[in-house]
């Protein structure tokens, strides 16, 4: 029996409790770990410069600067949350989560790094990024995010049906609390390419799903004796060679970004590595049976329906042959048993002589 034969006969909606617990408990812990960081620091997740508010500090260099040896230099200076990227024209930024940097400090950043790299200290910026600016951002972020669900909703009910929009929803609302737990329980750091992976998130998801919810629309067009669970069971199996090997192969291209793409891109990829990893999850064991729930079929019902049709089957039939023969005879029968029987002549020989 090869590997897709033994998936269409996995029951993957028998486990419900299961899966609904596993997404639970990792929420559960992404929130108490929210409420410990907002005990804390006063703020759920670990927010960046973007959110937060910080300095910039723009340097522009005559040889190709290293964002890495630039990093170890401002981080031995004593900003250890410092991110540094590379620019176009040999620039390079430091982005320092702090409302100031001293003067002492930037003059030693800028003389360590132009030992390496000729840094033209006339063309060097710094600005600073207020935490009202941040602020704005998050609300800006939010409400992105918020149009982002309902334009789903809406899509969905009108090309499906609201039960289905809703239990989309209710996934991608599950893909949300468990990325979010997870950023905080690493502290990954959150800056304005966060908003951009969550967005991300929610068309992956949503496809993902819609793959799943419009097998299950082909199959209930055509009548049959199985119950919607094992409707919505089967079309999760036919999909879910497809949905794992599309899954894994974007989870692979976020893994080799986290390992190998360096402080500037591990945050951004990180967020999109567990958005990933929980909109597959979510896609073939929340939201169908949710759909499921919605639908109100019980598995009382669903052993009722059995019932129903074995007792059917079992049921002696006539066949059509038999009712039209019957019909046919029945009448004829009923004319000749109202006749009245009549004496048969016999015929008689005169003998001659």
């Amino acid at each position: 029996m090869s590997f897709r034969d033994r998936i269409a006969n996995w029951d993957i909606i028998a486990h419900t409790k299961l899966w609904f617990s596993i997404s639970i408990i990792v929420i559960v812990i992404g929130l108490v770990s929210m409420g410990i960081n907002w005990v804390k620091t006063g703020s759920p997740l670990n927010l960046g410069i973007d959110f937060r508010g910080g300095s910039v500090i723009t340097l522009t260099c005559q040889n190709s600067p290293d964002a890495q040896k630039v990093r170890g230099i401002v981080v031995n200076i004593g900003y250890k949350d410092a991110i540094v990227q590379e620019a176009k024209g040999n620039k390079v930024i430091i982005k320092i989560n702090a409302q100031s940097v001293s003067p002492d400090d930037v003059t030693k950043i800028v003389n360590e790094v132009d030992k390496l790299y000729k840094v033209n200290k006339d063309a060097t910026q710094i600005t600073s990024i207020a935490p009202v600016i941040g602020s704005e951002l998050m609300r800006n972020g939010a409400i992105a995010l918020g149009l982002a669900l309902l334009f789903v909703l809406f899509y969905i009910s009108v090309r499906f049906e609201f039960k289905i929009a809703a239990a989309t929803v209710l996934a991608l609302f599950h893909d949300i609390l468990v990325t979010l737990g997870m950023l905080s329980l690493l502290k990954v750091e959150i800056n304005a390419p966060f908003i951009g992976a969550f967005l991300a998130i929610i068309t992956y998801s949503v496809e993902d799903t819609v793959v799943v919810m419009d097998r299950l629309r082909e199959k209930l067009k055509f009548k049959s004796r199985e119950t919607f669970r094992e409707i919505v069971n089967k079309s999760i199996t036919e999909v879910w060679v497809r949905s794992m090997n599309t899954s894994i192969t974007t989870m692979f291209s976020s893994l080799a970004l986290v390992i190998f793409g360096g402080p500037t891109l591990r945050d951004f990829s990180m967020t999109l590595l567990f958005g990933l990893t929980s909109g597959t999850y979510s896609s073939i064991y929340i939201a169908s049976p949710l759909l499921i729930l919605f639908k109100g079929e019980t598995v009382k019902e669903e052993i009722a329906k059995k019932e129903s049709v074995v007792k059917v089957v079992d049921e002696p039939q006539k066949s059509v042959s038999e009712e039209v023969s019957e019909e046919t005879v029945a009448p004829e029968v009923r004319k000749e048993a109202g006749k009245p029987k009549s004496k048969k002549k016999g015929k008689t020989s005169k003998k001659r002589k």
